[in-house]
């Protein structure tokens, strides 16, 4: 069988689940050793059977919604490769956002530059790391910036350390064990999360996929889902410091209950709920006061 062959007859095993399409050239490049752009230029290419084997075997298993990119181990985020599997959740390219913020606040604050004297001074915490995405992306593109990258699951750090490694941001980015903020000591200018978002009872949107194969304690805050992010914030409050923005994500129809958060523990702050590229109201964004 040809490269196009399966291909086709992947894509006809999948129905009208177009989105899946791209998954099934990544399986098949993933076997092959070889990236997409291979598979259009030798469709006559046969496979082996070694490796038709493998694809059907990694087929079934991604056909029965396991995500891609733990049969494969790769995830791109930021247009950098990650690696990943199930000790941690799938990077998400609306969590690029967050990152896309801080280097807007980096600059603005820095003469238009993610780089220099004063990105050298600055401190970040990157609180729920995961896999480490957000914390590498921005140590690659602010390369002086220290950053400190913590989470409550010690396999999600062994998972981040690697992928900070990979990229040789290693020696800017240190990693934490910490529930939130109970384990963090120090000041630092920037506070970037990503925390559970998903609602037990109330806000439980997530797919089938997502459930069953992605890591609970990464997938759900509570039962409104946002019980993570009332717990920093009240931590936060609790500092004899803050930092001089905090950005966050929450989840779909959370715009609301998350403002009244925010009403709640940033009563002096300058603070506004953005939406992602789908028009969804997605992030938060607190500009902190200097305490006295």
């Amino acid at each position: 069988m040809t490269i196009s062959e399966l291909l086709q007859e992947s894509k006809l095993k999948l129905g009208d689940q177009e989105p899946d399409f791209l998954g099934v050239e990544l399986l098949i490049a993933y076997v092959l050793g070889r990236d997409r752009e291979y598979l259009v230029a030798h469709g006559d290419e046969r496979f082996s059977e070694d490796a038709l084997v493998t694809f059907q075997e990694l087929f079934g298993r991604f056909y029965a919604g396991e995500p891609v990119a733990y049969l494969i181990n790769r995830k791109e985020f930021y247009g950098l490769d990650f690696f990943v599997d199930k000790r941690v959740l799938v990077p998400r390219p609306e969590t690029e956002l967050l990152v896309d913020k801080v280097l807007d606040f980096v600059r603005s604050a820095n003469g238009g530059s993610a780089t220099g004297s004063g990105a050298a001074a600055l401190k970040i915490l990157d609180i729920g790391t995961g896999s480490g995405c957000i914390a590498v992306a921005l140590a690659k593109n602010i390369t002086e910036a220290r950053i400190t990258a913590v989470d409550v699951s010690v396999d999600a750090l062994q998972v981040a350390k690697l992928n900070a490694e990979r990229h040789d941001v290693a020696d800017r980015v240190s990693f934490l064990e910490s529930d939130l903020l109970a384990g963090v000591e120090g000041v630092f200018d920037v506070v970037v999360a990503n925390l559970p978002y998903i609602g037990e009872e109330r806000h439980r949107y997530i797919s089938r996929e997502a459930y069953e194969y992605e890591p609970h304690v990464a997938l759900f805050g509570g039962s409104d889902g946002l019980r993570l992010y009332a717990a920093l914030f009240e931590q936060l409050s609790r500092k004899g410091w803050k930092p001089k923005i905090l950005l966050g994500e929450f989840g779909f129809l959370q715009g609301d209950e998350m403002r009244e958060l925010l009403n709640k523990f940033f009563t002096h702050e300058q603070w506004e709920i953005q939406k992602d590229y789908a028009s969804i109201e997605r992030t938060f964004v607190v500009r902190c006061t200097e305490l006295t």
